[in-house]
């Protein structure tokens, strides 16, 4: 049997850090409608209702927001090691650690940027009884209908002071590129979109050439629909419990077809929530290039994170970048 190219399966967490838990808190369960699964003293552990694993947002109390960890799931235990003796061998490794709560031990590693990852084998399948069984036999929560009600964590966004690393780095571990953004053919790529799979992108890295080395800066974490009219809906909810759109209204990425809302919870973490992203079946497929210029985040209207009106970059504002 052929031995699969790389050594993770899928995306599995992230931990945001925020400076007002509790609050934090009241934003996913109440607004978006994410269920609790664990807590201890610093943090707390959450999921959508079609997620399986224990959690896929761990909430930590700290200073300031932004980035904590990223978890990647290994293809199996033996892709576990071999990315473990690989990782060590790109000297982007960190060590091991003793499994956090739903998942066993894991090795941590650095993206070039700085950004903390790990990856592990051994995990919690979290099948809820109770008032959250659902009676679907392959769900293991019920689609209680609380908040916006996100099906599924989908992806995460984050800058990076040198992307050409970040992509060298990525692919080296066996992740597609399916999407690409230049400023111009003549110049090195600013930003990109990787997948361990059919999903447009479990990561999506893009350019910040106002920040240093070394600073993981977190842009969103992205839970997906299973329709854009649940999109439109979650606008609605959002501005009725006093919350702002980040970007006005919703709308749709030229990248990778996406239909999003951008909306910062109280901790000062920007989250996307989305549906209909193009998937992708071809092993070799990509990448797609898109030049800032045509504006790839937003295929609909004129707001645009990344560039001025000359296609140069320019510095992002808002509560996201820390």
């Amino acid at each position: 049997m052929a031995k699969n190219p790389h050594y993770f399966s899928q995306l599995a967490h992230i931990e945001v850090l925020t400076p007002v838990l509790e609050k934090s808190v009241q934003f996913f369960t109440d607004i978006v409608g994410l269920d609790v699964t664990d807590r201890d003293e610093n943090s707390v552990y959450l999921r959508a209702w079609g997620d399986y694993f224990h959690h896929t947002l761990k909430l930590t109390q700290s200073d300031k927001p932004g980035w904590g960890h990223l978890g990647w799931r290994a293809d199996s235990d033996e892709a576990l090691a071999d990315a473990v003796v690989y990782l060590e061998k790109t000297g982007a490794g960190i060590g091991w650690v003793e499994g956090d709560k739903g998942h066993g031990k894991a090795y941590r590693f650095k993206s070039p940027n700085g950004h903390v990852h790990e990856i592990f084998w051994d995990v919690v399948w979290l099948k809820e009884q109770g008032a959250r069984k659902s009676v679907f036999t392959d769900r293991y929560a019920s689609n209680r209908r609380r908040g916006i009600c996100p099906r599924r964590f989908d992806h995460i966004t984050y800058n990076t002071a040198q992307y050409p690393a970040e992509k060298a780095f990525w692919c080296g571990l066996g992740l597609k590129n399916p999407d690409e953004v230049r400023i111009t053919d003549a110049l090195p790529p600013v930003g990109g979109l990787f997948t361990t799979g059919n999903l447009s992108h479990d990561i999506a890295i893009f350019t910040d050439p106002h920040i240093k080395k070394d600073d993981p800066v977190l842009n969103h974490v992205a839970f997906n629909f299973d329709s854009r009219e649940e999109v439109l809906l979650a606008c609605d909810w959002v501005i009725e419990n006093g919350y702002k759109l980040a970007m006005g209204g919703p709308t749709r990425h030229k990248a990778d077809e996406g239909f999003f809302i951008y909306v910062d919870e109280p901790g000062g973490n920007r989250f996307e929530f989305y549906a209909g992203a193009r998937l992708i079946f071809a092993p070799d497929h990509g990448p797609d290039v898109h030049y800032l210029k045509d504006n790839p985040n937003d295929a609909w209207g004129n707001v645009t994170p990344w560039a001025s009106a000359d296609g140069s970059l320019k510095k992002e504002h808002g509560s996201h970048k820390h």
